[in-house]
This record gives structure tokens, C-alpha cells and sequence, in this order.
């Protein structure tokens, strides 16, 4: 049964997925024997959840939560109690010490979309005044370095639908120095988004989505950009690139999974949810476009729809593209 869209219900789904082990998929090259570890051990935090991204995002789903709900007007007081030793006993200093070391020795694990969400996840710990975030700066910091190196070797643009996809990490990772206040992060991300897409024509809107894809090409570029230039450049930046989206003949319609219990085709039911989110953030920037906010409702209405407990393929992380839409994230201010 799909859930109705309450804190309660996606802070529930996210600690359920979170806290099971298996199955797991750990993408990591294997260098030799002594790389065959439990998983749990290698990283020790975020070994739930299916995948080590889909378990930061899930963490961060939980401390979104708390933070946008600080009255607990829609989280119970033990559920929310529940949440809180969760999060304190799973980010312990011990374990986010070996995450940091397991960093040093695998710079390129999880960049760029794990590492991006784990930069979100600090940044919800900052914002909310968390004492947790002392116990996550080393890992931060490690993030923050190799998102850099990242970046320096990221000559094209990665125009996936997936999560090699540069525009969505350069975002997040944009989104986090904002929030901290580091305007070198910021500055050269800046410069990244403009050298890749400031001169993008007629941008192939026929070619999505692929059947895999949770992340639209496209609207990732524009929710880039619309973090760089001003609504008057966002809009001439459209006209060029998409004028489609601005005009509001693109995208029509939702997208349909085929089977919620495979695990590509259900990335298709987070499609709908980050294309609602995309779209609601560009429509904002140009002070409420009706027709991007109108498909933004369509498509976060099938969003929801898609978000089946039963199905852990989905299950596992869809939580959190529905709070990161609920509570509208894109805001730099705290409340939706």
C-alpha cells in the first residue's frame, strides 16, 4: 500500500531500511584479500539499506525530519525518541572514525552521489545546531576533499540518469558549501556549472528517460544552473537550452514503472519524485513559473503513489526523495 506522505510514515519506512542488512551491495574494487570484509565492517555506519548511499540518505531522512519538526507536531514523541538514539548510537565516534580511514584508503568510493548525500546530511546536522555533527567533520572534511579532486577531473559533463550523473552531485555538493559557508567550494562549482552548460543548445528532451533513469538529465542541468544565474539568466538560459520546459510543453507526463520490485525499474518511481522536486525548485526561481509548478504537482502526485513498503527495491531509498520533496530541501531556510 503506498503511503499518504506523513513524516511519521517516511521516518518509519527509513529506519526499517536502514537497519537491515541484507541484502547489501557494496561498490567497491577489490585490491586484494584483505579487502573481503563483512560489509557491516567495511565501512561499519552505513552498511543498511541496501547500499551505502542509500543508507546516508536514509540517516539524513530521519535528521530532516527532527529538524523540520522540532514542535513534534507530526512525529510521535517516542517515535521521534526513537530516531534520536538511533542516530546517536549509528553515528558514534568509533565507527565514523573507521568510516573516515575507510575514505583515505578508497578516495573514489561512492563520488560522486554518495559522498554528495553525505555532504546534505551535514549540512542537516549544522542547520539543526546537531551535537552529532562533531563526530561527522572528519568524515566531511574527506568528502569535501575528494568532491574537489572530483570536480578537477570532471573536464564534460556526466549527462546521465543515474548516479554517475555530475549536474545532481555538483548541486548537492553546491548546496552544502552554500549552507557552510565556504565560498571556495561554492566558487568553483560555479565555475564548473557555467564551463558545462552556459552554452547548452536544444537540449534532447526526446531521449528521456531511459528505463533506468532516477535523475532527469535535463532538469538536473537547469536545477544547476538556476543555483548560478539569476532568474532573468535562468530564463534566456532556457530559452536556448530548453525552451520546452519553459513554455511548459515538457515533460507531459509522469512516468509509469513496470515492475516496483525490480531494482532499476523502480528508479523510475524516484524519477517522478526528483523531477517534482526539480521542477517545483526552477519554478521558485522564476518566481512561481505556473507550468513547471503545475507538472511539478503531477508528477509529485504519481511520486507518492510509487512508494510501496512491500517492494524494498524502492523501499530502500525512496524515503528520501519524498522528504527531500516534502520539505522542500532545495530552500537554503530551514522550514518548507
Amino acid at each position: 500500500m503506498a503511503l499518504q506522505g506523513t513524516l511519521q510514515e517516511l521516518t518509519e519506512l527509513a529506519l526499517t531500511v536502514i537497519q537491515r542488512r541484507f541484502p547489501f551491495f557494496h561498490g567497491q574494487l577489490l585490491r586484494s584479500e584483505d579487502d573481503l570484509e563483512d560489509p557491516s565492517r567495511l565501512p561499519p555506519v552505513f552498511c543498511g539499506a541496501f547500499d551505502w548511499h542509500s543508507a546516508v540518505h536514509g540517516h539524513w531522512t530521519l535528521v530532516r525530519a527532527l529538524h523540520v519538526d522540532r514542535e513534534r507536531t507530526q512525529l510521535t514523541p517516542e517515535h521521534a525518541a526513537d530516531i534520536e538514539q538511533f542516530l546517536d548510537a549509528s553515528l558514534n565516534s568509533d565507527d565514523l572514525d573507521k568510516e573516515a580511514q575507510f575514505a583515505d584508503e578508497h578516495r573514489g568510493f561512492e563520488i560522486p552521489y554518495g559522498r554528495g548525500w553525505l555532504l546534505i546530511l551535514c549540512a542537516e546536522l549544522r542547520q539543526s545546531s546537531s551535537p552529532l555533527l562533531d563526530r561527522m567533520i572528519p568524515l566531511e572534511q574527506r568528502a569535501r576533499r575528494d568532491l574537489i579532486a572530483w570536480c578537477d577531473r570532471l573536464t564534460r559533463p556526466i549527462r546521465s540518469g543515474q548516479h554517475d550523473q555530475s549536474m545532481y552531485s555538483l548541486g548537492m555538493f553546491h548546496d552544502w558549501a552554500a549552507i557552510g559557508g565556504d565560498d571556495e567550494v561554492k566558487q568553483r562549482i560555479e565555475k564548473v556549472a557555467l564551463r558545462h552548460h552556459a552554452d547548452d543548445v536544444d537540449l534532447p528532451l526526446h531521449l528521456e528517460p531511459s528505463n533506468h533513469d532516477f535523475l532527469s538529465p535535463t532538469l538536473a542541468a537547469a536545477d544547476l544552473m538556476r543555483r548560478v544565474l539569476t532568474a532573468a539568466e535562468l530564463t534566456d538560459w532556457l530559452e536556448k537550452a530548453a525552451p520546452a520546459l519553459l513554455d511548459g510543453r515538457w515533460p507531459t507526463e509522469p512516468v509509469t514503472c513496470p515492475d516496483p520490485a525490480d531494482g532499476k525499474l523502480s528508479h523510475l518511481d524516484g524519477l517522478n519524485l526528483s523531477r517534482a522536486a526539480m521542477l517545483h525548485a526552477i519554478a521558485e526561481a522564476l518566481d512561481d513559473h505556473p507550468a513547471m509548478a503545475a507538472s511539478a504537482q503531477q508528477h509529485a502526485r504519481a511520486g507518492w503513489a510509487g512508494i510501496d513498503p512491500n517492494h524494498y527495491a524502492g523501499a530502500h531509498w525512496l524515503a528520501s526523495f519524498a522528504m527531500y520533496l516534502k520539505t522542500k530541501r532545495w530552500r537554503k531556510s530551514l522550514l518548507p
